[in-house]
């Protein structure tokens, strides 16, 4: 009887090509979607993140359908990891809910070629950031009720992205590992766009341009959210640890790229702004 080591090769290299572009069997599950945890930061826990309290994580995670294969026969191995070379890009896609009536950050892998211990980089991790006001009946983004509300959500985005760096896509694992390096952060803004938030219309355009400028704050610096020094020395090692690990950030809004930053002179042009500013604080100061 025949099996997968003795039909052709340009078989198994379809079978291969399915396996990669396949969707994790959890995205799929509503009933699996629903089971989610939520972690607590304390200051005195080095192992927790500010603005992770924001974060609904999700208990059950694939593994990606490669995965096996990758744990079969020495040949079947071989042949495969020569697959994710030609594969050329290899991409990761997580859709993202934000819940703005509670402060709620929902992840929900829906793509993962194969474990970044099987790949050099991730040449894409693409976020579908999908702003609500309300529940949504969605079988990819159903989330229970969380009794936690955290309004900073924009660090509960960081510390997400931190998380996936040293953790990969198993967020909760308590395990770190080498952290993984990511070649673009897409953000997509798409279509399915709730245009009502707080009572107001917002469209898709208007929010990924307010949604650039406070990311143009943050990665000068310019975080208002920071209460001492102590915090200001956290999210600085936070800042260059995210900075180090991705070379450039790209904001869609229903697919029309909006924004672009490159991140590799991130920590030189912050410092440079500091500077600026403090000199600009000296002169104001000598005129009073």
């Amino acid at each position: 009887m025949p099996n997968l080591l003795t039909i052709p090769r340009e078989l198994r290299d379809q079978i291969y090509d399915w396996t990669l572009s396949d969707t994790l069997p959890s995205s799929r599950s509503r009933e699996l979607q629903r089971e989610r945890k939520t972690i607590e930061y304390s200051r005195s826990d080095p192992e927790t993140l500010f603005g992770q309290g924001a974060i609904q994580f999700p208990v059950h995670t694939s593994l990606p359908p490669a995965h096996g294969l990758l744990h079969t026969a020495r040949q079947l191995r071989h042949e495969f990891l020569d697959s994710i070379k030609r594969l050329g890009v290899v991409r990761y896609k997580v859709d993202l809910v934000d819940r703005k009536d509670r402060g709620v950050l929902a992840p929900t892998w829906i793509s993962v070629p194969c474990l970044p211990c099987f790949a050099d980089r991730i040449d894409v991790l693409e976020v579908h950031w999908r702003v609500r006001s309300g529940k949504t009946s969605s079988v990819v983004t159903s989330v229970g009720e969380s009794e936690h509300f955290n309004c900073n959500q924009f660090n509960g985005s960081l510390a997400l992205l931190q998380r996936f760096i040293e953790r990969g896509v198993y967020l909760l694992s308590k395990k770190k590992r080498a952290k993984v390096r990511i070649g673009v952060l897409e953000i997509h803004l798409n279509a399915g766009w709730e245009p009502e938030l707080f009572g107001f219309g917002v469209e898709a355009d208007e929010f990924a341009e307010a949604a650039g400028l406070f990311l143009d704050d943050y990665l000068l610096g310019e975080d208002s959210f920071v209460y001492d020094g102590l915090m200001r020395q956290e999210f600085d090692a936070q800042f260059e640890m995210l900075v180090g690990k991705i070379d450039k950030v790209q904001m869609y809004a229903n697919g029309a790229l909006k924004r672009e930053w490159e991140l590799r002179d991130a920590i030189a042009r912050r410092e440079e702004h500091r500077r600026n500013a403090a000199t600009r604080g000296e002169v104001s100061g000598d005129e009073h």
